[in-house]
């Protein structure tokens, strides 16, 4: 008889509905290609956090005599700081000033990933501060911010990107990232602003200004939670987009400045002797590719599985 209490409890347990947000894990546990594209994206996350115990030297060392040699070679040379004859491999090949590409590699990826996270969250204050405004008040400060959306979303983003860095005496990690989330966050506002149009038609919202709840506490407690779904795919389809903004930046000499690793910098170094010298260009730009094909699998499988109409 005493287990007859605990049993009911166990199937009342079992047909409690899941949430929202376990019900979305559950669908992107079966999406293989989402899951995939998770993996890798830890696996670049761990090697930008540990780049000096990953990295088989530092990524400004020179190594006289190993100028431009190909992937897998290995011999003696002399060192550029001490003079020093010493063995080295290297397994992507140097660049032209005898650097080894795998370890630019690596230092390269802090680069791609912060500015892509520092730039996605810059977009994401902004376009969702606007978004939740304009959709929640509507009226003159709705058509006022939506107008305000539109022109910066008129201009090309590339341009602008380029117009806000030129700002500034000497471009850095710090003006990259804010050029592209000055850039990137009139698609968000535009996604917020449905979001909220819809939401705050609801039985739940009525009943909180009937409560007297102000309108703060509404946009914060009530609207804003349930938009974080579009927000949170939104924000991991624009890391991607960011990471190539750096990356073409960086090409245009805009970017992070010499002699830190840019991936869009290498492959601007590679641009002259690329037909002699292919390993210059293949592996930074295959690494820019690996990244931003991660991210947009991921998001759209997030996509798929925070959809209340997915399929089980």
């Amino acid at each position: 008889m005493s287990d007859a209490p605990r049993a009911e409890a166990t199937v009342a347990l079992a047909a409690e509905p899941a949430g929202p947000w376990r019900l979305a894990w559950r669908r992107l546990r079966r999406n293989r290609a989402a899951l995939f594209a998770l993996g890798v994206l830890t696996i670049l996350t761990v090697i930008a956090l540990g780049a000096p115990l990953w990295a088989p030297y530092d990524y400004a060392r020179q190594f006289q005599g190993a100028e431009r040699v190909p992937p897998g070679w290995s011999g003696e040379v002399r060192d550029a700081a001490n003079g020093d004859m010493r063995a080295s491999r290297h397994w992507l090949g140097t660049d032209d000033n005898g650097r080894d590409t795998l370890s630019r590699i690596v230092y390269g990826a802090r680069v791609s990933l912060l500015v892509g996270i520092l730039a996605t969250l810059v977009s994401l204050v902004l376009g969702v501060a606007v978004g939740l405004v304009a959709g929640f008040h509507g009226g003159w400060l709705d058509a006022a911010l939506m107008r305000v959306t539109d022109t910066v979303y008129a201009f090309p983003s590339v341009l602008l990107a380029v117009a806000i860095t030129a700002v500034f005496d000497r471009p850095s990690l710090w003006v990259v990232f804010l050029a592209l989330g000055l850039v990137g966050w009139t698609g968000i506002a535009r996604l917020v602003r449905s979001q909220v149009l819809t939401v705050k038609t609801l039985d739940y919202i009525t009943a909180a200004r009937a409560m007297g709840a102000g309108s703060a506490r509404i946009l914060v407690r009530h609207v804003l939670p349930n938009c974080l779904g579009p927000i949170v795919v939104a924000g991991t389809l624009a890391l991607g987009g960011n990471i190539l903004g750096e990356a073409g930046l960086s090409f245009l000499g805009l970017g992070v400045q010499e002699p830190y690793p840019s991936w869009g910098g290498m492959l601007a170094n590679a641009r002259q002797n690329y037909q002699y010298y292919w390993w210059l260009a293949v592996f930074p730009g295959a690494a820019i590719v690996i990244t931003v094909l991660a991210f947009n699998l991921f998001g759209d499988g997030l996509r798929d599985a925070l959809d209340p109409r997915a399929r089980r």
